[in-house]
């Protein structure tokens, strides 16, 4: 397959292509060089990113308290920079 450069360098990606990686008008593509190829790579779009991103990263230990944790860690911080 082969496709040309129009105007001021755009590319059209095939209709086939687009659909089959789920590309639509104002998506995102990363572009890659490997040695003399030119990669493009479809940017993950989501609607609620934080969400995707619950469950990703599995805890070493559960935290009771994160705020009573983080204000210690910050104390004991402070009095080594101020001893």
């Amino acid at each position: 397959m082969s496709i040309m450069i129009g105007k001021e360098g755009r590319v059209v990606l095939p209709k086939r292509l687009r659909e089959k990686f789920k590309v639509k008008e104002g998506d995102r593509l990363i572009v890659r060089q490997h040695g003399d190829q030119i990669i493009l790579i479809p940017v993950a779009r989501y609607t609620h990113p934080t969400e995707e991103l619950h469950g990703s990263v599995e805890p070493k230990r559960l935290i009771d308290e994160p705020k009573v944790l983080a204000r210690e860690f910050m104390r004991k911080k402070l009095r080594k920079e101020f001893v």
